[in-house]
């Protein structure tokens, strides 16, 4: 019987992905501007570029480009795409433990995000093949009504982590044990502004975030002996 359920967000929680979209569109003459704007633009904003790109981008995007964008984002995300080292470990650990229900759901913007996120932790070391799931979410979809889907009274924790003001809402609302990361695509401002955030439940770093999940989830991960 599972007992705890750990759903992981992707993109900024996991991995970086800003290098990957800065240099997907440089290779088209697109400019997304440097990390930190690129990371405090909403929706699709953000992939066209703030005050400074965005009549100079929209000027040279077109439908036939934006689909070759996909495309070699994600071939990059592919070839070049790898998650924070130190997640590894704890998600590995979480797989093999036959009381842990664990996975990924998130909102990928390639053109296979399934297979791509997938790669992705393959590629990091992670033994994606035992996942009990990865779910995309498609544009437009709600993640708070997936993660309530997921939600169930047979566990007795369902933990979640994030990195944007609407994941914490979404799982907060959902029954959810919501950690934080402040290094993701929304700021620990943000997230105290705009979802009020509690401070300890917000992560400067992946290696703090990493800790947190190990310490909450560690009664566990115990094995049957060892409880």
């Amino acid at each position: 019987m599972k007992r705890l359920l750990v759903v992981f967000d992707f993109d900024g929680l996991l991995l970086n992905s800003y290098g990957l979209l800065r240099d997907t569109f440089a290779a088209f003459g697109l400019d997304v501007g440097d990390e930190n704007r690129f990371k405090n633009r909403r929706k699709f904003l953000k992939y066209f570029g703030g005050g400074k790109e965005l009549g100079r981008n929209l000027a040279q995007i077109a439908l036939p480009k934006k689909k070759r964008i996909r495309e070699a984002l994600t071939e990059h995300y592919m070839s070049s795409g790898r998650i924070f080292t130190c997640f590894t470990p704890f998600i590995n650990r979480c797989i093999e433990h036959p009381d842990v229900h664990t996975g990924v759901l998130s909102r990928n913007y390639t053109m296979r995000p399934g297979k791509t996120i997938r790669k992705v932790l393959n590629n990091s070391g992670v033994d994606e093949s035992n996942l009990d799931f990865v779910i995309p979410i498609p544009v437009g979809a709600k993640k708070h009504d997936a993660l309530q889907a997921m939600s169930s009274v047979r566990y007795e924790l369902n933990l979640f982590g994030g990195d944007e003001v609407g994941d914490y809402k979404a799982a907060t609302d959902s029954g959810y044990t919501a950690l934080m990361a402040s290094y993701g695509f929304d700021n620990a401002s943000r997230l105290i502004k705009h979802a009020n955030v509690p401070r300890d439940r917000i992560f400067h770093s992946p290696e703090s975030i990493v800790q947190a999940f190990a310490e909450i989830a560690d009664p566990y991960l115990k094995l049957d002996g060892d409880r």
